[in-house]
């Protein structure tokens, strides 16, 4: 089945397959184009849904630091601070600690305003001492120095100090680094922007960051922080997916020119996009499913079809090896029942047409063998007589008593009809007589040598007059019109498994082209003329043993003719014949 699969490109089992794969493919890609839509619009939503949340807390902070800003400016503006800070000298004692008292109460107002401050303080410089919403003390130098620092408080009023975060204000704003009146400072509460920011979270994969656009600092909800991702950040505002740590991520930011601070909120994509991935997966595995039950289906249907075949197909190589008896039997009731009742009935006709015309060629090739038996050469008996009646004139002598046996066994075995088949010792036999005679006829002239046959070669069973024939046309057409020199050769050779008989002379009337000719003859079974000599003797024996048995012929080794007859080894019919 594999040899006759390759005599075409696409084989039934590929077609089966591409016949399904045609008719679902449209199916198959309409459903991945929707679902690829389905994945962009739940994709985009979120999307959406992250700049949508990002946009409401920037401007939530905004708006929240916008009025602590705006409370820290109007408290500059208090008259208290305002006498502590220029009169602190003239005030009496309970004055000085009224208004410090009543600061305190402005600061814890400041505080209190907004859960995002964690404490208000101001640092007078006429009293070196500050006072915050809990407390009077003196300045600390190294925090009033580091908050000490005119900013753009509309721009970016934060100031980052021992991983602290401030608000500060100097009052009032000198040239040439003058020291103020006294600074106000709030302290940012950046725990409750965490927690802030947690709430603000969809998923423990997610995470708010907050920092400056010099990212000399941030807040985040989660200690993995920005993971480096603030850096990759240039437009105001937007949604990108970015690569931190070795993993993607979903980040939503907007920069706040009112604070010069940057938001943002990142996702990790696979958690986030993980049931689109998985509804992804699902599909390809659909997908994968399905093909696998395209070929699945497609084999069955492959097996239900090439089982049958592959019985068929080899029928007809049992028949095209010659073996005629071939008979199937099918138990299913389909197209193959009938199929399989025809290619009976097929091969029954022809082994009953086959039958009839062997019978009929091989009842003439042995009329022709009788016909051949009867038609003994004139010259050839004129000759040998003529020597016997030599031989009678001289005294009685061995050369006299071989030459008498020899032509007694050959007139013996000629006239002898009571089988169509031999064993090939009584062939070799009959030839090795012909063979003594006429070197008796041209003692001196031809040099001849006959190997004895094989002991296992004895009783193959052939055809009457297969080797003496051969013997007689090397005699006949190359032999005796030599002088001298002449040589014949009668040789056994086993070649495949086969036994091979091998006749060999050195006529010298016989080319390379005669030697083509004859080989065209010698195949040719459509010839309409006499069928005699060597064409006769190849035909008999194919129609006897099969076409790759009977006649071959080639150059000898000292020109002439090379003729050699394959007989199987181990035949042993022997066919009588009729009557």
């Amino acid at each position: 089945m594999g040899n006759i699969t390759k005599q075409w490109a696409i084989p039934i089992y590929m077609k089966l397959i591409l016949t399904f794969l045609t008719i679902l493919t449209p199916l198959f890609g309409l459903s991945l184009a929707m679902n690829e839509y389905g994945s962009s619009s739940v994709r985009t939503e979120i999307t959406r849904s992250m700049q949508s949340k990002v946009h409401f807390y920037n401007k939530s902070l905004e708006n929240e630091f916008s009025r602590i800003i705006r409370i820290i400016k109007e408290f500059t503006s208090y008259e208290d601070l305002d006498y502590l800070s220029h009169r602190s000298e003239i005030m009496g004692v309970f004055e000085k600690r009224t208004r410090i008292q009543d600061i305190q109460k402005e600061l814890i107002f400041i505080k209190s305003s907004s859960h995002l401050i964690l404490s208000a303080e101001v640092h007078v410089t006429s009293i070196d001492r500050t006072i915050s919403d809990g407390g009077y003390d003196s300045i600390p130098r190294d925090r009033f120095d580091a908050l000490n620092i005119v900013t753009n408080i509309y721009e970016s009023p934060f100031i980052h100090w021992e991983d602290r975060l401030f608000i500060s204000l100097p009052f009032p704003i000198t040239p040439n680094n003058l020291q103020p009146d006294f600074v106000v400072d709030v302290e940012i509460d950046k725990e409750k922007l965490r927690q802030d920011f947690l709430e603000f979270t969809d998923s423990a994969s997610g995470n708010v960051v907050w920092t400056d656009q010099e990212r000399d600092w941030e807040i985040s909800a989660q200690e993995s922080g920005s993971l480096g991702m603030a850096a990759q950040l240039s437009d105001e505002a937007g949604v990108r997916s970015i690569v931190g740590q070795g993993r993607n991520y979903l980040v939503a930011y907007e920069k706040s020119g009112v604070l010069g601070t940057t938001l943002m909120m990142y996702e990790d994509e696979k958690t986030l996009l993980g049931p689109l991935r998985l509804h992804r997966i699902g599909f390809w595995l659909l997908s994968g499913l399905s093909l696998l039950l395209i070929v699945g289906v497609s084999f069955t249907v492959y097996r239900l079809i090439r089982q049958p075949l592959k019985t068929l197909i080899r029928g007809f190589r049992k028949i095209e090896q010659g073996d005629l008896n071939v008979s199937f039997e099918y138990r299913g009731h389909d197209e193959f029942k009938y199929l399989y009742g025809q290619f009976n009935a097929m091969t029954r006709n022809l082994q009953q047409l086959i039958d009839e015309a062997f019978a009929q060629k091989y009842r003439a090739q042995n009329a022709e063998l009788r016909q051949l038996q009867s038609q003994i050469n004139p010259h050839f008996l004129y000759n040998s007589l003529f020597i016997l009646n030599r031989l009678a004139k001289k005294s009685r002598d061995q050369t006299q008593i071989d030459f008498t046996k020899y032509l007694s066994d050959y007139f013996h075995f000629m006239t002898r009809n009571s089988s169509n088949e031999v064993t090939l010792a009584e062939e070799v036999r009959h030839a090795r007589n012909y063979v003594e005679i006429q070197t008796i006829r041209f003692a001196g002239h031809i040099e001849t040598r006959f190997d004895p046959l094989p002991d296992e070669w004895v009783s193959i069973r052939v055809p009457r007059l297969i080797l003496q024939p051969i013997v007689e046309n090397a005699y006949k057409y190359a032999l005796e019109q030599h002088e001298r020199g002449g040589k014949l050769r009668v040789a056994f050779e086993h070649i495949d498994g086969d036994a091979v008989i091998r006749v060999e002379d050195n006529g010298e009337r016989i080319g390379p082209q005669d030697i083509h000719r004859l080989r065209q003859r010698l195949n040719d079974f459509n010839i309409s003329q006499e069928t005699t000599g060597l064409v006769n003797l190849h035909r008999r024996l194919v129609y006897r043993f099969g076409p790759h048995y009977g006649i071959a012929l080639s150059g000898g080794t000292e020109a002439g003719l090379s003729v050699s007859v394959r007989l199987p080894m181990n035949n042993e019919t022997i066919e009588k014949t009729e009557g």
